[in-house]
């Protein structure tokens, strides 16, 4: 089995390529991507909160890695940073334990220094 995201439990073929897409900003002029494939994940997704908070885990770190990959347009990068709260919102109804309440902080805490960097760059 390819593990092109080996972060992702699941590595359904047609959703590795949403995901180097997205990634990697092949195709800048097609925001729908990002939704497409939310849409699919959660599709593959099942009722076990463990692999929900692993997915959904992977889904923020593919797109904090995009939006501080300074090579990219940076319109697509704005739109990773605009849809980034969908997982965070997910992880957040999902929190149950102290470890994943801290987890979560420190994924906020990433992406607030993350994003001080993109918007630094942005007025340059």
């Amino acid at each position: 089995m390819c593990q092109c995201f080996p972060q992702f439990n699941h590595q359904d073929p047609a959703i590795n390529v949403l995901r180097h897409k997205i990634r990697h900003g092949e195709d800048v002029d097609n925001p729908s991507l990002v939704l497409i494939w939310f849409s699919m994940e959660q599709a593959l997704m099942g009722g076990c909160k463990h692999a929900a908070w692993s997915l959904h885990v992977a889904e923020y770190r593919l797109l904090l890695d995009t939006l501080a990959d300074d090579m990219l347009e940076s319109h697509w990068r704005l739109w990773c940073l605009d849809n980034i709260y969908k997982p965070l919102s997910a992880l957040s109804r999902l929190v149950d334990s102290d470890s994943q309440k801290q987890e979560l902080e420190q994924l906020f805490y990433e992406l607030r220094v993350t994003s001080q960097f993109f918007k630094a760059g942005l007025a340059h």
